[in-house]
């Protein structure tokens, strides 16, 4: 219980210190580009019937040493394109159509670079001590696909968003006494006397 009572009171006289004590976590997919900006421009770069498997290994996509490139076959790329049996061959680009139709010469690649960063916001001690929770995620992310028919680009599909900003507020008006258990079961079993 003193352990409880001097947390408590730590807590509260760090109330006024700045919220980066707080916990924060940071995530990023290895990839060729820091930032968004960077994979469109690449992206843009690319031009189907002209960018060939050199000119991708030059921008940094090469399924032999870029991380987190996937490799799809031709029955994936099907998949990705008609995941129901509602869209047929016909109703795809051209270009889908004929690398589908080129099979094993029918190769796509997948970059889905991503950075993501989360800090826990607000006040410390009602952080600390249970009653309010909040949390900032900033970041961006960012999905390329490239189909390629003997080592040559023949379509490029891109979607993206430049800029990730979510809030989410947790509150518990109860404080460690809103969920009993661990070291708020701890503290109040230890106070409770045993019969």
């Amino acid at each position: 219980m003193t352990k409880t009572i001097a947390l408590c009171a730590a807590a509260l006289m760090l109330g006024a210190c700045a919220s980066d004590v707080l916990p924060s976590t940071s995530r990023e997919t290895a990839g060729p580009f820091e930032s968004y900006e960077i994979a469109e421009i690449a992206y843009r770069v690319i031009e189907p019937g002209v960018t060939d498997g050199r000119k991708l290994r030059e921008l940094g996509i090469d399924p032999r040493t870029t991380p987190n490139l996937r490799v799809i076959n031709y029955v994936e790329v099907m998949r990705v394109f008609m995941p129901t049996d509602t869209v047929t061959l016909k109703d795809l680009d051209p270009a889908v159509q004929g690398c589908i139709g080129a099979k094993t010469a029918c190769v796509g690649y997948v970059l889905a670079p991503e950075a993501s960063a989360t800090q826990r916001t607000g006040h410390i001690s009602l952080d600390v001590l249970g009653f309010q929770r909040e949390t900032e995620e900033t970041g961006w992310a960012a999905s390329m696909l490239l189909l390629l028919v003997d080592d040559m680009v023949v379509y490029k599909l891109w979607s993206g968003t430049q800029r990730v900003e979510e809030r989410s507020k947790e509150t518990n008006p109860l404080g460690p006494a809103q969920d009993l258990s661990g070291t708020a079961k701890d503290a109040i079993d230890g106070a409770i006397p045993k019969p």
